[in-house]
């Protein structure tokens, strides 16, 4: 009994003198896409937008060009007289970061539908979004 009694007590010792070690942090993964490179443009920080005339205006593509990124649409003047929209497109990289930016303004003849076209030279990740934050009717 003396014996079990011992082995207890030094088991018992043990465990409360014991310390719980963290899992070492988990190590980093590389990156999918290489860094985004800062944009040699400043990003407008006050960007006209006019959430009621949104739907007047819609972006059918956003790609690659030579040497840069582009977006395009088309943009509707339900109106009775001429209206220009002035567009603005940031360019984004997948994870929302903004790596420059494009405006376009387009004349739309009333009842009409136009196109337009936004684009940019400069250095793109290989997966870009094309986000809308500025529409707005300058005439």
């Amino acid at each position: 009994m003396t014996a079990t009694l011992v082995a207890l007590l030094a088991l018992t010792l043990l465990t409360a003198c014991s310390t719980t070690t963290p899992p070492p942090d988990k190590p980093a993964t590389p990156q999918a896409n290489p860094p985004a490179a800062i944009p040699r443009h400043p990003i407008p920080t006050k960007i006209a937008n006019n959430p009621g005339i949104r739907d007047r205006v819609t972006q059918t593509k956003c790609a690659a060009i030579p040497g840069g990124w582009s977006a395009a649409g088309t943009a509707t003047n339900p109106g009775d007289h001429p209206v220009t929209y002035k567009i603005i497109v940031h360019f984004t990289t997948t994870h929302a970061t903004t790596l420059d930016y494009a405006q376009t303004r387009v004349t739309v003849p009333p009842g009409k539908t136009a196109t337009w076209t936004a684009e940019k030279h400069f250095t793109p990740q290989p997966h870009m979004l094309c986000p809308m934050p500025g529409i707005s009717i300058v005439s």
